[in-house]
């Protein structure tokens, strides 16, 4: 466990009601629809990332570090910039998904090929904004070793996600689909 600040605990405790006050939010509009094609295998995929983010988390912090000090301060700007990236895109994601928000993977009659705002750089950017909040919390409590548990476990819930995700939008869009995933990463973003 490396020391952190309570600072950066605290920070992260404050941003992450922010980003569980716009989960709840989007989870308030999301409409159902019968008749819409599901996968509901997705579930095992959503408990593996559930685990993952909680072995991040697991443990007490060891909060002895002064919060103005030059290692305090820089864990608590590690946790606002991962913090932030991860609100930024839950939001910006949901917000473009719109109707086609789901928990659990399933298509829409008339679910629409999601291409703007963060999908025109990766074909899932919550996944990409869940990895950041993981990151962040193990962060903000000195959780580090805890990530060689965590990591692995929280990218292989997201694969079985993506892959069902991927499947379903690729039975609905065909080479629509093919295009946008020949060009369009899954998760991390091309740089330049």
């Amino acid at each position: 466990m490396v020391p952190v600040s309570v600072a950066q605990v605290w920070l992260f405790a404050g941003l992450a009601l922010l980003f569980f006050a716009f989960l709840i939010r989007t989870l308030s509009r999301a409409s159902g629809e019968t008749g819409a094609k599901r996968d509901n295998r997705s579930r095992f995929g959503i408990i593996l990332q559930s685990v993952g983010i909680g072995l991040a988390g697991f443990g007490p912090p060891k909060a002895t570090l002064p919060s103005l000090g030059v290692a305090g301060l820089a864990g608590s700007v590690a946790v606002l910039v991962l913090m932030g990236g991860a609100i930024g895109l839950f939001a910006a994601s949901s917000r473009a998904l719109g109707r086609n928000w789901s928990v659990v993977a399933r298509m829409r009659r008339d679910h629409e090929l999601v291409r703007q705002g963060p999908y025109a750089r990766v074909r899932h950017p919550i996944y990409l904004g869940l990895l950041l909040f993981l990151l962040a919390l193990a962060v903000a409590l000195g959780h580090w070793l805890n990530l060689l548990l965590a990591i692995p476990l929280f990218l292989i819930g997201t694969r079985i996600r993506t892959r069902i995700e991927d499947r379903l939008l690729e039975a609905q869009f065909g080479d629509s689909f093919r295009d946008y995933a020949r060009t369009t990463p899954a998760i991390i973003p091309k740089l330049g």
